[in-house]
């Protein structure tokens, strides 16, 4: 009996339909409204009827079945959308982070930034910076290290003691190196005592790989100008 309703309420359906759209033609086109409108009604009716036909003969079997498959899709249902739920909430937990992660690096770059820049003023970056520009006039001369050391000789805060490496690459005679070497330290105290009054001493190490030699020249603020206080060559600047 449930599988002549169902079928009845499938041929009323579709009987449905067609009567359906015969109206609206008949509205649009012009045409009896009235013969389709009754045909549409009764099947409607019937469409109604098979379904009620339907559940009231249904088995127990038939409904638990229904009943079974009616809450497997809504399980399914219920499942997907927790899915989707919980995709959209990992979704924006990672664009959240991502954010946060993207906030914190422009925060640190920032901060390197500020403190770089905050380290390029003090008194001891400028001293350096001053010391680099007076080496890039000494011809064939790199910078191995500078060092600028606090002068515990001083009462006042912010003196130094300058410690200034180089090497000499070019390649001359042992007494035109010692005069070019103590003529470019020389300048450098000059410079320093002008440009640096912070630095109380200076004392330049030279290494020099054509004759294997090494020297070291020092100097302290006096009146009028920076005086040696040590002069020192190895002995293959005698060669």
């Amino acid at each position: 009996m449930s599988t002549f309703f169902g079928l009845l309420t499938l041929v009323a359906f579709a009987a449905c339909g067609y009567f359906f759209v015969r109206l609206i033609i008949c509205f649009v086109k012009g045409g009896d409204k009235k013969f389709y409108g009754k045909r549409f009604a009764i099947a409607f009716a019937v469409f109604l009827l098979g379904g009620i036909g339907t559940s009231a003969t249904q088995t127990p079997e038939q409904k638990a079945a229904y009943e079974a498959q009616r809450q497997a899709q809504e399980k399914e249902k219920q499942q997907k959308l927790a899915e989707k739920e919980t995709a959209e909430a990992e979704k924006k937990a990672k664009e959240e982070a991502d954010k946060k992660a993207l906030e914190e690096q422009k925060a640190a770059e920032e901060q390197t930034k500020a403190e770089a820049e905050a380290q390029k003023n003090t008194p001891e970056n400028r001293a350096k910076e001053k010391i680099k520009e007076y080496v890039s006039g000494y011809a064939e001369t790199t910078i191995d290290s500078i060092t600028l050391n606090p002068d515990l000789g001083t009462e006042k805060d912010g003196d130094y003691v300058a410690l200034v490496r180089l090497t000499w690459n070019r390649k001359n005679s042992g007494k035109t190196s010692k005069e070019m070497l103590d003529m470019f330290s020389s300048d450098m105290a000059a410079k320093m005592y002008e440009d640096l009054p912070e630095v109380q001493e200076l004392a330049v190490f030279w290494t020099v790989p054509y004759l294997n030699g090494s020297a070291k020249i020092s100097f302290e603020r006096a009146n009028g100008g920076m005086r040696y206080t040590d002069k020192i060559f190895d002995k293959n600047f005698n060669k």
